[in-house]
């Protein structure tokens, strides 16, 4: 059997070593466009800010493919892939050929269309050499404009910060971590953000950029704002061009089934590319993409390896929204819009502390903790395990509505 993984993020790694974990004599392939082993992707921003080495982003060494006989192709770019044949084209001109494939390319990010910024030197972080740019780049005392108030957009402005550049966040809607908070919580969390000395701008929708020593951004209402380093960081999506004409349908991510396989015959798909039918809700917050790549690579791997094994929403990792320079977690259901939500708030301005629990039936649904952390963990125990809260209900807070 030939197995050939493309991507070597969370869902690719994943697969290939559950592959072998299943399947001690089969050919295992991961191609990848990047030049290095596997990394921590979502610890980018650490690196850029000196909080986190090079060296200690990467998971696995050359050696650990090595070992586990895991063929490694680097720097491949992808030209072509021909389900009908069984064969993936690089731009190279090398073939390779598969029985089982696994797509496991990631995202990218989403540029939005402004005019003039196709033609200007904007940067993003959504890979190690996109985080070595930025550092290299970096100057103490420059300012730099990040645009997207997300959970990666404010971690790079706090890296930044933390190389000496002065920083502003610009968001097009009226709230920060629009997914994550409430209105409450975006309005403290933005006084925390602003108080550690990063500006940031709300509702502001940027109609051109100009760009030359500096970058000189105008705004729909005639105001304007220079900087020397300019980030976009409104989000990322998978990149589908190559998949056009393989037959392999699409949305916003490749379709899978519960076993996640393709339209295509033995193409599977894992990670940020694929889109499962896995259950949703409005008001909830997804769970770490990291996390759900793992997972959804090792389930990938078993149902290729010829071992089905169903991957549905209760398969989905849990997992709380944590920022690391801002005391905040966040998780679950956390904007309830039916009545029978009960939900317990606990509130000081003067401390930027908010607390706020969404309960139904006794079982935890959702939390936000902003300034005071201390108790987090608990709560968001009980919303992974979905456990009765009704024994330290009366604990949790002093104040409800």
């Amino acid at each position: 059997m030939r197995y050939v993984i493309l991507g070597n993020g969370a869902a690719g790694i994943s697969a290939a070593e559950t592959l072998r974990s299943l399947d001690e004599l089969s050919k295992i392939t991961i191609i990848s466009e990047e030049n290095v082993p596997t990394y921590t992707k979502f610890l980018l921003p650490d690196y850029v800010g000196g909080r986190l080495t090079r060296e200690k982003l990467f998971l696995r060494s050359t050696k650990n493919y090595e070992d586990n006989k895991i063929n490694l192709m680097l720097n491949k770019k992808l030209d072509e892939i021909d389900v009908k044949n069984k064969c993936i084209k690089l731009a190279c001109g090398t073939k390779v050929e598969y029985d089982k494939l696994l797509i496991a390319t990631g995202a990218k990010p989403v540029i939005p269309k402004i005019d003039g910024l196709e033609n200007s030197n904007y940067l993003t972080i959504n890979s190690i050499a996109d985080a070595d740019i930025m550092r290299d780049k970096a100057a103490e005392g420059k300012s730099a404009v990040i645009i997207g108030g997300g959970l990666t957009g404010i971690e790079t402005a706090y890296a930044l910060k933390n190389l000496g550049m002065n920083t502003t966040i610009v968001e097009r809607e009226n709230s920060i971590l629009p997914q994550h908070l409430d209105s409450m919580g975006s309005e403290i969390f933005i006084n925390q953000v602003q108080k550690d000395g990063i500006k940031v701008l709300l509702s502001k929708n940027i109609i051109s950029v100009t760009s030359g020593e500096e970058y000189l951004l105008e705004f729909s209402n005639g105001e304007k704002l220079n900087c020397h380093m300019l980030v976009i960081a409104i989000g990322t999506r998978p990149c589908l061009d190559i998949f056009e004409g393989t037959g392999i349908k699409c949305q916003r991510g490749i379709l899978v089934n519960q076993y996640l396989e393709s339209s295509v015959k033995d193409v599977y798909a894992a990670g940020d590319v694929a889109e499962s039918p896995t259950y949703k809700s409005k008001g909830y917050i997804s769970g770490y993409i990291w996390s759900n790549a793992l997972t959804q690579g090792k389930y990938a791997a078993f149902n290729m390896a010829g071992q089905p094994n169903e991957f549905s929403s209760s398969k989905i990792v849990s997992s709380a929204i944590r920022l690391r320079d801002v005391p905040l977690i966040s998780m679950g259901l956390v904007k309830p819009d039916e009545k029978d939500f009960e939900v317990i708030v606990e509130f000081d301005r003067e401390s930027n502390m908010y607390k706020k629990i969404v309960l139904k039936d006794t079982k935890v649904k959702g939390m936000i903790f902003l300034g005071d952390v201390k108790t987090g963990n608990i709560i968001a125990d009980y919303i992974r395990k979905d456990k009765d809260i009704s024994d330290i209900k009366h604990l949790i807070f002093s104040e409800s509505n």
